[in-house]
C-alpha cells in the first residue's frame, strides 16, 4: 500500500513535470525562493545592525529626530563627522570607493556582466551604509539591503552554474526581497526589479521576482515588524474629480524639481571628485557640513522616516516644511557626493513629501471645500517624487499604494506620477539610477533577448580564424587553399599584418573562367575590402547587426580598430546557437566555461559539443570510499570525460583542480564531466559507486592472498 502510494504522488503531474525539466531549470527553480529567504533573512539583520550603530551614535535604535533634538549642538555636529571619519577609515581599509547608492552598480552587473555582482564589495558597501544612516548620513537603509539582496542572488546562481539570463533574474530576486523587506512593499519591491533592474517585465522574470519578493517580505514581517516604514494616517485623497487638476499641477512641478535633484546630486558627486585631497577624507568634509545643517535643523538626518511621519500627520510647522525640501537636497548631495554610502529612494520620499504638503496647504487653503488636506498631497507627492527622479512610474504608485491601502489613492497618484515622469524625462533624459551608467558608456534598455546578448562579448564566442592569406599571395594559390582545406572564405592581411578584407569563392569566379591570367592576379586585385570588423570586446548585440550590412557566414575579429590584427572569426552559425540556447533556453550544444577572475566579470569561453552530450557536475556521495581517477574509471565504465573537480577546503574555499589519473578523490568532490545525460547519471549513482568499491577491495583482497 505505502509503496504504490507514494508511486502515485510521484507521478502526479506537477511532480512529473518538474522531472522532466533540464537539470539547470531544477536548479533556478530552487534558487528562487532560496534568494528570497537568504536575502530576507540578511536584510533582518542589517536593520537591526543599523539599529544598533544608531543606538551607540544617537542614543536610540528608532526615534533619531526626537533624541537629536535633545542633544546639545555640538554633538549634532560632532557625530555626524565621526561617521564621514568612518566611513573614510572603511574606505582606507578596503583601498575601494565605497560611495553611491549601490543600485546603478546592480543594473550594470545585469547589463554588462551576465549578472556577476561581487559579493565581498557588497558587504563592504553595506558596512559603510550602516555607518552613514546610523551617523545621520542623509541616505537610505534601503541601498544595502538591494545591494546585498542582489549580491546574495548573482553568488547562489554563480555556485550552481547558473548563467546568461537565469543569473540576472536571480540578482532581480535579491533586489525585489531587499526593497521589500525594507519598506514592506512586496508588490513595489517586485515593481522595482522589473523596472528598474531588469528593465522589463518579461514572463519568465515576473513569476521568480514575485515568489522571492513574497518571501523577503513575510521573513522581514515576522522577524522586524508588520508594519510599513511610513504609517500615514487615513486621508481623503479625492474630494471631487475635479480636483485631478491640482494632483496633475503638482506632478509638473515635481517633475522640475526631480530633475534638478539628479543634476544636484551629480554635480555634488563631480565637485567632490576635484578638490585636490584623498578620497578617505571627503567624507569627513561632506559629513562636517551635514552637520552643521543638522545642528539648526536636526530633520535631514538618517533615513527621515520621523520627519516624514510627523510631516503626513500634519504636525510640523509650515515655515520649517518650505526649507525641508532645500535642506534635504543639499544633506544628500554631501552625503553622496563626498564618499557616503546609501539608497537613494528614502530621501527621494523625504522631499516629495515636503513638496506635496506645500502645494496641499496652498490648494487646501484657496480652494477649502473641494481640495483634500496637505496630508493627502504629501502622500501623492511622495510617489510622483519617486516616479520623477527613478523614471519608474508604476513602482511608486504601487510603494504608495501598499503604504495606504487606500484604492481611492490610485488615481491621484497615476496623474501625479504620469506628469512628473513625462516633465522630469523632457528636462533631464536619465533617471537617478542610469545618469552615472550613461556617463561611463553603459548601455542600458532593450527587450530581454537584447540585454541577454548584451551580456556576452564577441571574445566569449570567437573562434581561431584559418591562416590568412597576404596581399601579394597570387590568385592560384589562393584557389588552391580553399579547395585544399574547404573553405569558401579566406581573410587577406597587408604587410604590416593589418587586415584588408575577404575573399570568397564568389570573388573568383571571373578569374576561374580564365586560369592564365588568374596567375598575374594578386590577393589585393579580388579581395572584398568592405567587410565589416568585429573587435574582442563588442557585444553580441552589437555583432548580430554587422551581419544586416553583408551576406555573409563569418565575420573577422581583430584585436582593435588601430592595428587590425586577426585574431579569430566569429560565424553566424554560433551566433544562432547561442540565442537558442541563452534566450530560447533549447537544449545545449555550446559548453559554457566560467574562469573567475579577481574582482571582473567571469571570463567565458563557448566549446561546442556534440548534440547528444552535455557539460554537468556529480557530487561525489559521504559513502564514497575514496579512489583515485584512474580506480574510478569514469571513461571506461561510464563513457563520460572528467575534465575538472572542485573540492570545499576546510576554511569554506573552493579549490579547483585539473586532475589526472592519478589524483585521489574524495567524498563530497565535484566532477565537472562531458558525456550524455544517461551515462552521467550512472556515474553519479551511489548504489553503482558502492559496487565499484567493493569490487575494488575484493580484487585486493586476491591480490594480497595470491601474494601471500
Amino acid at each position: 500500500m505505502g509503496p504504490s502510494w507514494v508511486r502515485q504522488f510521484a507521478d502526479w503531474r506537477p511532480f512529473a513535470s518538474l522531472r522532466a525539466r533540464p537539470p539547470g531549470e531544477k536548479r533556478f527553480l530552487l534558487l528562487v525562493p532560496l534568494t528570497g529567504v537568504a536575502t530576507g533573512f540578511a536584510s533582518v539583520a542589517l536593520i537591526r545592525l543599523l539599529g544598533l550603530v544608531q543606538q551607540v551614535f544617537w542614543g536610540s535604535r528608532h526615534e533619531l529626530l526626537q533624541h537629536a533634538l535633545l542633544l546639545p549642538a555640538w554633538q549634532r555636529f560632532a557625530i555626524p563627522t565621526v561617521g564621514g571619519a568612518l566611513v573614510g577609515l572603511i574606505i582606507l581599509v578596503a583601498r575601494q570607493p565605497v560611495g553611491g547608492h549601490g543600485t546603478a552598480g546592480i543594473i550594470e552587473a545585469v547589463a554588462q556582466r551576465g549578472g556577476f555582482l561581487p559579493f565581498g564589495r557588497s558587504l563592504i558597501k553595506a558596512a559603510a551604509t550602516i555607518v552613514t544612516v546610523g551617523s545621520g548620513g542623509s541616505l537610505g537603509r534601503e541601498g544595502s539591503l538591494v545591494r546585498v539582496g542582489a549580491a546574495l542572488g548573482s553568488l547562489l546562481g554563480r555556485r550552481f552554474h547558473l548563467g546568461g539570463n537565469r543569473l540576472n533574474i536571480l540578482v532581480g530576486c535579491g533586489a525585489a526581497a531587499g526593497i521589500a523587506a525594507a519598506y514592506n512593499a512586496p508588490i513595489g519591491g517586485a515593481l522595482f526589479a522589473l523596472e528598474v533592474i531588469l528593465g522589463n517585465f518579461a514572463l519568465e522574470s515576473f513569476g521568480p521576482i514575485v515568489v522571492a519578493s513574497a518571501i523577503g517580505t513575510v521573513i522581514s514581517r515576522r522577524l522586524i515588524s508588520a508594519y510599513p516604514a511610513y504609517t500615514p494616517p487615513p486621508h481623503t485623497t479625492l474630494v471631487t474629480g475635479w480636483e485631478l487638476w491640482h494632483y496633475f499641477a503638482m506632478g509638473i512641478g515635481i517633475g522640475i524639481v526631480s530633475a534638478i535633484f539628479i543634476v544636484t546630486l551629480r554635480g555634488a558627486e563631480k565637485g567632490f571628485k576635484r578638490i585636490p585631497i584623498p578620497d578617505w577624507t571627503k567624507p569627513v568634509v561632506g559629513f562636517a557640513l551635514v552637520g552643521a545643517i543638522g545642528v539648526f535643523y536636526p530633520h535631514v538626518f538618517g533615513n527621515g522616516y520621523d520627519t516624514t511621519n510627523e510631516l503626513l500627520r500634519e504636525r510640523l510647522p509650515l515655515e520649517l516644511i518650505l526649507l525641508l525640501p532645500i535642506l534635504k537636497l543639499a544633506a544628500t548631495a554631501l552625503t553622496a557626493g563626498s564618499g557616503g554610502a546609501g539608497g537613494l529612494f528614502t530621501p527621494t520620499l523625504f522631499v516629495g513629501s515636503a513638496l506635496g504638503y506645500t502645494y496641499g496647504s496652498w490648494c487646501h487653503e484657496t480652494f477649502p471645500l473641494i481640495t483634500s488636506t496637505p496630508g493627502a498631497y504629501a502622500l501623492v507627492g511622495m510617489g510622483a517624487m519617486i516616479a520623477g527622479t527613478t523614471q519608474v512610474p508604476l513602482t511608486a504608485i504601487m510603494i504608495i499604494f501598499e503604504l495606504t491601502g487606500d484604492y481611492q489613492i490610485i488615481l491621484p497618484l497615476m496623474v501625479a506620477c504620469t506628469a512628473a515622469v513625462v516633465v522630469s524625462r523632457l528636462l533631464h533624459r536619465e533617471s537617478i539610477y542610469t545618469e552615472p551608467l550613461v556617463e561611463r558608456g553603459v548601455r542600458l534598455g532593450g527587450r530581454m533577448e537584447e540585454l541577454v546578448m548584451d551580456t556576452i562579448q564577441v571574445r566569449d564566442l570567437m573562434r581561431a580564424s584559418a591562416a590568412p592569406v597576404n596581399e601579394l599571395e597570387s590568385v592560384g594559390v589562393v584557389m588552391k587553399r580553399m579547395l585544399e582545406e574547404g573553405r569558401k572564405e579566406l581573410f587577406v592581411i597587408g604587410e604590416n599584418g593589418g587586415l584588408l578584407g575577404a575573399i570568397t569563392l564568389g570573388d573568383l569566379a571571373a578569374p576561374l573562367r580564365n586560369p592564365d591570367s588568374a596567375q598575374a592576379l594578386r590577393a589585393k586585385d579580388v579581395m572584398y575590402a568592405d567587410v565589416p570588423i568585429l573587435t574582442e570586446n563588442d557585444r553580441l548585440s552589437e555583432a548580430i547587426g554587422r551581419w544586416s550590412q553583408v551576406s555573409r557566414d563569418r565575420l573577422p575579429v581583430v584585436d582593435s580598430l588601430e592595428t587590425r590584427r586577426l585574431v579569430g572569426e566569429l560565424s553566424a552559425g554560433d551566433i544562432m546557437a547561442l540565442y537558442s540556447q541563452e534566450v530560447l533556453h533549447k537544449e545545449a550544444r555550446l559548453a559554457r566555461f566560467d574562469r573567475p577572475r579577481a574582482g571582473h566579470r567571469p571570463e567565458t569561453t563557448y566549446v561546442e559539443l556534440p548534440g547528444e552530450y552535455v557539460v554537468a557536475m556529480v557530487t561525489l556521495p559521504q559513502s564514497f570510499p575514496g579512489m583515485t581517477l584512474r580506480e574510478l574509471g569514469c571513461r571506461q565504465r561510464f563513457g563520460v570525460n572528467v575534465i575538472e573537480l572542485k573540492r570545499r577546503m576546510p576554511g569554506g574555499q573552493e579549490r579547483r583542480i585539473i586532475p589526472d589519473p592519478s589524483t585521489d578523490l574524495k567524498a563530497g568532490d565535484g566532477l565537472i564531466v562531458v558525456g550524455r545525460p544517461a551515462e552521467i547519471a550512472r556515474l553519479g549513482d551511489p548504489v553503482r559507486l558502492a559496487e565499484i568499491a567493493s569490487a575494488r577491495a575484493g580484487d585486493d583482497g586476491a591480490a594480497k592472498e595470491h601474494s601471500t
